[in-house]
């Protein structure tokens, strides 16, 4: 087995990068890596899933917010074991697989927090169909379609549900929707099922901007995305399992010193 470290550039990542790599006693490879060890914030994490998606994540909380890692600094020795042994619990998260049509091409990639789109300086104009079935015409700022991990991101500040992951299902949740007596959209958040699909057509996206997770898509003239919910896509390695309420707690509900 091989494995890679990617961690944040701050003093306390970089001690717990060198205490790793003088300690694990698997290969470092940095191409093709079984096992992937993430030091620092979601932030990190998500750009190490981009990266290697096909590996087994061991994410270690240093950065602001870690609702992703299952190790603290504490934790560090068991980590080591846990990896030298190659004894540990696997928990599996599901991701937004997309495609879309922008600017003549085709672009293939996923989001394991959400996928936007959005243009902030005019209305966005969508066409939103679930299962090929027109739901409404959407005029706002933008969309946001989150993961159940996702849903307390990006999700959680525009007001949309805390989903528990076992449901396996993602969200549709508004950007600054107009509703007046002339424009209707929801209004409220949409949770959907693991079979349903989410096809969004462009009827005024001129200069729309989409982003997956950390990436981030500029676009000149968008046409359609098709979005669909994937399980149990990412590995990610733990210890001892942390129960989602326990992350929630931690990462919102616990005063800091």
């Amino acid at each position: 087995m091989k494995y890679v470290i990617i961690h944040k550039d701050d003093e306390i990542s970089n001690e717990i990068h060198d205490f790793l790599k003088k300690n694990i006693k698997l290969e470092y490879d940095l191409s093709h890596p079984d096992y992937v060890i993430v030091v620092g914030g979601d932030g990190t994490f998500l750009s190490a899933v981009h990266q290697y998606p096909s590996a087994v994540f061991f994410a270690i909380h240093t950065g602001h917010l870690g609702f992703f890692a299952n190790y603290v600094i504490e934790d560090l020795n068991s980590l080591v074991e846990d990896i030298n042994s190659g004894k540990f619990q696997i928990e599996r998260l599901d991701v937004i697989s997309c495609e879309i049509y922008a600017d003549h091409k085709e672009i293939k990639d996923f989001a394991v927090n959400e996928m936007t789109i959005l243009i902030p300086h005019k209305p966005l104009i969508l066409s939103v169909k679930i299962d090929d079935k027109k739901l409404e015409t959407f005029r706002g700022t933008g969309l946001c379609i989150s993961t159940a991990y996702g849903s307390t991101a990006y999700n959680k500040s525009l007001g949309g549900a805390v989903v528990d992951p076992k449901l396996q299902a993602f969200q549709l949740t508004e950007i600054a929707g107009i509703n007046s007596n002339q424009y209707r959209t929801l209004s409220s958040p949409l949770v959907l099922s693991l079979d349903r699909t989410i096809t969004l057509e462009a009827e005024d996206a001129i200069g729309a901007h989409i982003t997956l997770d950390q990436k981030s898509y500029p676009l000149k003239e968008f046409k359609r995305a098709t979005l669909k919910l994937k399980a149990s896509e990412i590995a990610l390695a733990n210890h001892q399992n942390k129960f989602f309420i326990e992350r929630i707690r931690r990462s919102f509900l616990t005063e800091k010193d």
